[in-house]
């Protein structure tokens, strides 16, 4: 006799009864079909090792086994018919068999026909896109993640669909048995992986009697799947685990620690209305991890417990013996019964006190600094993504969809308003991703459900770590979410009010009328602490004030989402930024916005009209048919930037938000960033597309820029690893010279070649007026311009130097020229460096440079050049 059959619930329901038994052909009918289902399931579950070897054990051991759980939990006085047992019996069966491949008909072709395992390819191969992995990789990981997924919802169908080549093979043999109970066997399975107040509300409350049966035999779904679920969490002991099993399989380190608890612990029994479980050995110190781990699932199971007998009290249902778990809320008292041994189980685990004031600190000002702008910027960020994940779930247009900003005056003081059109949120993301810190919901698996094919269809959010919303909190401590989801109707917008900040719980209410989001989206307004925080996010520096367009402008300059803005306080409405406009403006709208309208209206007009005619060397940078940089080279930067408060520089953009600047390159380049700040970035234009892209520009600068900026270019050139072509490189006595004209006076001369720094010389030259050069002396640029000036994130971006041995120079005109040098003298770059005396922090060379007005001129720090010889 097999182990479930020794059980209560069998004896008392489907197994023989002492004579007489009226019902006697009724039970056999319903035990006999359920021996076939038992059969038949048993095949299938032990294949689900084929498939995920790391779980633990599924097979037919675990099944039958969950009758002796549930009889323990429910107590010898529980009672069920034989039908309900029937159901509760199938449902066991079924609930798991969906982790195993064997249980689809069509094997992995049928997964790989679901939105979800599209989505789990696209989100693993975005997540090892810097790693080199073979795609048999992803796929096992994404059959192991999907199999999970979907196992409860699959085996919702399991009792009701066929197998075989004339589909004829079914789990449950009997037709009959199969129509009157596979569809609430599949049901009940499914509601194992509910959340317990689904239970409910997805169940009828109760089903008649099949024909054949009793008209008594009705069947309580709502008591059947309370015991299911309850059996089946509370089924942990060493059955699940057994030591062999762990030995030939060898699971990996984190399934190890279920194996390893599981394989200790003894059978659990009932005292006191609670579920007692022990260990047959102790945890030593190397095994505390499963002893927490072992710990934390009786918390689960005494959390399902508590839930499924407020379910059945509630609903005035038969309670089960077993209500929670002993000793679950005393470790102490728990260290006894699940022994351990040399370490002290306290919980140490870490934990925050004051969770508003981390969220406040970590989520405003000690994250983003004092900077006012920024929770306006993540407002807008979180609005664009919620956009372009509508529009691709819809698969509209690239420009579709609005951002509006709005500000404006009521009863409460200022206010800043963001609303978008976006996908909304549904009341689990509302409550849950959204208001859970340092939580992103995109890229979860409740994306993937709520967005069903969202991530296969390409979809990369800007915001990435669940903290930018808390930022609002550094405007005041009033603040209102109003959403919908986009298909759902209007009377479902939902509104999530902040009365007194993190202090307190948010109120979630329905909408009024007033309140409905027409279009689906979410609405977002913070009511500022004072006026002057409100005024805070116009001025910069305190010395200008910008408007709310000129704010957005410089915020995110290259958005691909329609920004509106409504300045209520200033009269001031309409499209302040187009989507992916940035790709088509030109001259000076180019220009402000590159420059942002805070250094725009510093600017000269000297300044101006010469990066306008600079500006007619827009180039764009093109990668898989995507725009990824667009801008002009200037000499500008380093000269006007000094002497005037604007900085003339462009930016790296990361979702279409500006980040960092970019010296030398008036332009948008796309960057990523690794930082939750998001205040620095690299651009992805890098290698071969960014060489292409500054030698390009050399050719385009010689009309426009005199002599200084083209070295200034060139510098800026050579560090992306162009080449500067045409443009001056050095400047001689004779003027300055290009690379051609630079290998043409080496070959003129006979002996040392001497290199002065410009800012050397330009020094030199204001102290002492106009130099006459020496024939063998030559001003170049011997430093590597700091273009991105983000610290060593710039070597990871223009990835130099990239020579066998470490080269500072490499990236310098100074270092080009020596290549150069070298090449004409035929000799190595590094027999040029041994035979010379170049000037560096520990050694410092002078030498005359040349004479101003037949005075001697000395410059302390030059490098000199000597031919080597064999």
């Amino acid at each position: 006799m097999a182990g479930f059959e020794n059980t209560h619930l069998w004896q008392s329901t489907l197994a023989k009864q002492l004579a007489p038994d009226e019902f006697e052909r009724q039970r056999e009918f319903l035990r006999s079909g359920y021996e076939s289902f038992r059969e038949n399931a048993g095949v299938l579950a032990g294949e689900i090792a084929r498939d995920l070897p790391d779980f633990t054990v599924h097979d037919i051991t675990h099944l039958d086994a969950l009758w002796e759980i549930a009889s323990i939990i429910c107590g010898t006085s529980y009672y069920l018919n034989p039908a309900e047992a029937f159901v509760l019996g199938g449902a066991f069966l079924i609930h798991d068999l969906g982790m195993g491949l064997a249980a689809y008909p069509d094997g992995i072709d049928e997964l790989k026909n679901t939105t979800l395992w599209k989505d789990t390819i696209a989100n693993l191969s975005n997540r090892v896109s810097s790693v080199k992995i073979e795609n048999a990789q992803i796929e096992k990981e994404a059959t192991c993640i999907v199999l999970r997924a979907l196992h409860a919802k699959h085996a919702e169908k399991l009792a009701l669909i066929s197998w075989g080549k004339d589909s004829n093979l079914f789990l449950i043999s009997n037709p009959e048995l199969r129509e009157a109970f596979g569809t609430i066997i599949g049901l009940i399975a499914h509601s194992h992986w509910w959340f317990s107040d689904e239970i409910e509300k997805r169940l009828p409350s109760s089903l008649g009697a099949f024909e054949r049966l009793p008209n008594e035999w009705g069947i309580d779904p709502i008591k059947i799947a309370c015991i299911m679920r309850v059996a089946d969490a509370a089924h942990i002991d060493a059955r699940r685990a057994p030591a062999i099993l762990n030995a030939f399989r060898k699971p990996n380190e984190h399934a190890q620690h279920h194996w390893l608890f599981q394989q200790k612990l003894y059978q659990p029994h009932v005292e006191s209305e609670r579920l007692v479980y022990t260990s047959k050995s102790s945890f030593s110190a190397d095994e505390f991890s499963s002893w927490w781990l072992c710990y934390e699932t009786l918390k689960m199971i005494d959390h399902e417990l508590r839930d499924v007998d407020s379910i059945l009290g509630d609903s005035k249902r038969p309670r089960f013996q077993a209500k929670g778990v002993a000793a679950i809320n005393s470790i102490k008292h728990l260290s006894r019964l699940i022994g351990i041994d040399g370490w002290y189980p306290v919980n140490t685990e870490v934990h925050v006190g004051n969770i508003a004031k981390l969220v406040k600190n970590l989520g405003g000002e000690q994250l983003y600094g004092t900077n006012a702008i920024v929770p306006l910027r993540e407002l807008i960020q979180n609005s664009c993504d919620a956009v372009r994940a509508r529009r691709l779930l819809e698969q509209e247009p690239s420009d579709w969809g609005s951002v509006t900003v709005r500000t404006g005056r009521d009863e409460s003081g200022f206010y800043i308003e963001v609303e978008d059109n976006g996908v909304g949120m549904s009341i689990p993301v509302l409550t849950g991703p959204f208001l859970d810190f340092g939580t992103s919901f995109w890229g979860t698996s409740l994306m993937h459900e709520e967005l069903p094919g969202l991530e296969s269809k390409g979809f990369s959010s800007t915001g990435k770590y669940g903290v930018g919303f808390f930022s609002v909190f550094m405007w005041g401590d009033s603040v209102s979410v109003t959403t919908r989801r986009y298909e759902d109707s209007r009377q479902s917008t939902k509104v999530l009010i902040f009365e007194n900040g993190l202090s307190s719980r948010p109120l979630l209410r329905e909408a009024t009328g007033v309140e409905y989001v027409k279009d689906g989206g979410t609405k977002v307004r913070v009511s500022f602490s004072s006026e002057m925080s409100y005024r805070k996010i116009f001025c910069r520096n305190f010395d200008e004030e910008l408007s709310l367009r000129q704010i957005v402008e410089d915020l995110c300059p290259c958005i691909d989402v329609n920004l509106f803005v409504e300045d209520l306080n200033n009269n001031d409405s309409g499209l302040a930024l187009g989507a992916n406009d940035w790709l088509d403006i030109v001259n000076e709208d180019f220009i402000r916005r590159a420059l942002g309208n805070h250094n725009y209206i510093k600017l000269n007009s000297t300044e101006l009209n010469k990066l306008i005619k600079l500006s007619e060397n827009i180039t764009t940078i093109v990668r898989d048919g995507r725009a990824i940089g667009r801008g002009f080279l200037s000499g500008l930067s380093r000269y006007y930037g000094r002497e005037h408060q604007a900085s003339i520089e462009g930016v790296v953009e990361v979702g279409g938000f500006r980040t960092s600047g970019l010296t030398g390159i008036i332009g948008f380049f796309s960057g990523v960033t690794m930082r939750a700040s998001r205040d620095i970035a690299i651009p992805i234009a890098n290698g071969f597309l960014l060489k292409e892209w500054a030698t390009k520009q050399s050719d385009a600068l010689l009309n426009y820029t005199n002599e200084e900026e083209q070295i200034e270019c060139s510098s800026i050139i050579r560090a992306l690893g162009g080449n500067p072509r045409n443009l001056v490189v050095a400047i001689h006595r004779d003027g300055g010279l290009n690379i051609q004209d630079f290998n043409a006076k080496l070959e003129k001369i006979d002996g040392e070649i001497v290199f002065v720094s410009n800012n050397s010389f330009f020094l030199l030259a204001r102290e002492h007026g106009k130099i006459a050069l020496n024939e063998n002396v030559f001003v170049v640029n011997s430093g590597i311009p700091g273009i991105l000036q983000v610290g060593r994130m710039e070597d990871d971006w223009i990835d130099w130097p990239s020579k066998e041995t470490e080269w500072f120079h490499e990236g310098s005109i100074k270092g080009l020229l020596m290549e150069k040098l070298s090449s004409v003298w035929k000799c190595s770059l590094g027999a040029l460096i041994d035979s010379s005396a170049t000037s560096d922090d520990e050694k410092i060379f002078s030498y005359v440079i040349g004479k101003v007005k037949r005075k001697n001129i000395t410059c302390k720090r030059v490098d000199i050049f000597r031919k080597p010889y064999n």
